[in-house]
């Protein structure tokens, strides 16, 4: 549903992971290959709290604590945004926290951070 949202609101070379792992990954390997202009290849990155091997806050964390990675925007889009949670995404650096489903409201955050 994420992906067919983005794509009608005109974004396209959207890239899906199944877990936080890979998504950090992928994140890691574009920085080895393009250093400071990783950005060329990735322009923000929306993540869930709870997904498989590495959740959303650590994935977040780890971004954010990169000296390279760090300016890249993070979307955090979940079901399970408390008080608590909220306050851990602003401790780990996310960029923006949305509650499920507000699908609107993420494809105007998305916008703004990236235009």
């Amino acid at each position: 549903l994420l992906r067919e949202v983005l794509v009608a609101s005109g974004y396209k070379d959207i890239h899906t992971f199944d877990n936080g792992k890979e998504a950090l990954d992928a994140l890691v390997k574009i920085k080895e290959k393009k250093g400071n202009q990783f950005k060329e290849e990735v322009d923000i990155l929306i993540t869930d709290i709870e997904m498989p091997i590495l959740d959303g806050h650590t994935v977040t964390r780890r971004i954010k604590e990169d000296p390279i990675l760090s300016s890249l925007p993070v979307v955090i889009f979940s079901s399970l945004i408390t008080d608590d949670l909220y306050h851990k995404g602003e401790a780990v650096g996310a960029d923006c926290q949305i509650s499920k489903p507000s699908i609107h409201e993420l494809v105007d955050a998305v916008d703004s951070l990236v235009f």
